[in-house]
C-alpha cells in the first residue's frame, strides 16, 4: 500500500487538505472506488490528459492549474453508469500541470491561484 502524501491548499476564501497523486499508481487509481476527498495531481510537465470516471460513484469536480497554480478550467465530470453514453473523457482547452479534483464543489473560478507545497 503507498503512503498517502498530504499537502495544505490555500485559496482565496478557504484552506483544506488534499491528498498527492504524484506517481503512475495513484494517478491511475485517482479517487476511484471512493465517495470522499481531495486529491491534487502533481505531473512533471504541461499535460493534456483525458480525466475518466469509470470506478467512481459521484459526481466529481476538476480544477485544472497551470505551472503558475492558476485555475485555467473547472469542470463537474459525471460517475459512468451502464450506458455508454455516459462514458465520456473530460480534458480541458488548455495544457495543465496540475489537476485538483474535488467530490464538493470549491469556492475557485478561473483565474484563482491557489497556494501549496509540494
Amino acid at each position: 500500500m503507498l503512503k498517502k502524501q498530504l499537502t495544505r491548499v490555500k485559496t482565496g476564501q478557504e484552506s483544506f487538505e488534499a491528498e498527492v497523486a504524484d506517481n503512475i499508481v495513484k494517478k491511475f487509481w485517482g479517487l476511484s472506488l471512493r465517495n470522499s476527498g481531495k486529491m491534487l495531481f502533481v505531473f512533471s510537465r504541461d499535460v493534456k490528459t483525458s480525466i475518466d470516471m469509470m470506478l467512481l460513484s459521484e459526481p466529481l469536480y476538476l480544477y485544472f492549474l497551470d505551472s503558475d497554480k492558476k485555475v485555467v478550467e473547472k469542470m463537474k465530470a459525471q460517475p459512468w453508469t451502464w450506458s455508454p453514453r455516459t462514458w465520456k473523457l473530460y480534458r480541458p482547452e488548455k495544457k495543465y500541470r496540475y489537476l485538483l479534483e474535488s467530490f464538493q464543489e470549491l469556492k475557485l473560478e478561473k483565474d484563482d491561484v491557489l497556494e501549496f507545497e509540494i
